[in-house]
């Protein structure tokens, strides 16, 4: 009866102990589950005029297990759409949680699409991060045909990070907390390793600080100007005090100038 008991005892025990994963590459849990399904629109600006075109962040489960698909959209409205030939802008990035806990992208691409129709054009520049290799192919295509098709070879042991992978780690606070301290994070570059910057606010004219919230998190972030088409690399950011992101300054976009987003609606 007593061997009875003992067993009864250790089976009772191993079933209450918590179930973990083994796969080193994706956790049971992890923080940014939590903001699956997220959905952001905000209303954009620039030139003299307000709400010419209308932006989206969105995060969804990626087509396989343990992936993170985040999608960024810029789009031209009415009388602006017609001016710039119906312009869309739109960034992709598929993640998965790497090694250390944070997120990693697997690739990202970004769009330019004009015109509608017979007329509808496409550029695409796509970087994808075979970690196996150690290498980045990097390809651009316009309307399905490939003129750039390259292999970059990352620097071992250093982490790559593009626009939107950096941004879901800093919303989750894997780099500490923005606007406190300077934050460099690496992104690829053809021309070897960058870094992608996020520092406190400075550097605003009068007019861009008004358009903060004073109780916002606020940061100013330094990019490449490939990333966005700009003359230079600022971009002025808030959040929320749920780190969501609220507003946001592009500065010199080549042909339209500052572009300002404002958060509009957010469904969860």
């Amino acid at each position: 009866m007593k061997n009875l008991a003992k067993m009864s005892l250790f089976w009772l025990l191993l079933l209450m102990l918590p179930t973990f994963s083994y796969s080193s590459d994706v956790p049971t849990h992890h923080p940014v589950d939590s903001l699956l399904g997220e959905h952001f629109v905000y209303d954009i600006s620039f030139l003299w005029f307000d709400h010419l075109a209308e932006g989206s962040i969105q995060l969804t489960q990626g087509d396989q297990p343990g992936t993170y698909l985040v999608v960024m959209q810029a789009k031209t409205l009415g009388a602006a759409a017609f001016f710039t030939r119906h312009r869309i802008e739109k960034y992709q990035t598929l993640m998965k949680i790497g090694p250390s806990g944070l997120l990693r992208p697997l690739w990202h691409s970004s769009h330019t699409i004009r015109g509608q129709g017979e007329s509808r054009s496409e550029k695409i520049t796509k970087k994808t991060f075979d970690y196996v290799s150690g290498r980045v192919r990097y390809e651009k295509i316009k309307n399905h045909k490939t003129y750039t098709d390259q292999f970059f070879t990352m620097d071992k042991g250093q982490p790559l990070y593009d626009i939107l992978s950096a941004l879901y780690n800093l919303r989750l606070g894997f780099y500490g907390q923005p606007g406190e301290e300077t934050i460099h994070i690496p992104t690829f570059h053809r021309k070897g390793t960058q870094d992608i910057v996020v520092e406190p606010l400075r550097g605003l004219t009068s007019r861009d600080l008004k358009y903060f919230s004073r109780d916002s998190i606020r940061g100013r972030v330094l990019v490449d100007p490939s990333v966005f088409g700009t003359k230079g690399r600022d971009i002025f950011v808030s959040f929320d005090a749920k780190m969501r992101p609220d507003k946001g300054i592009i500065k010199d976009v080549i042909g339209l100038g500052d572009v300002r987003g404002k958060l509009r609606t957010r469904v969860n």
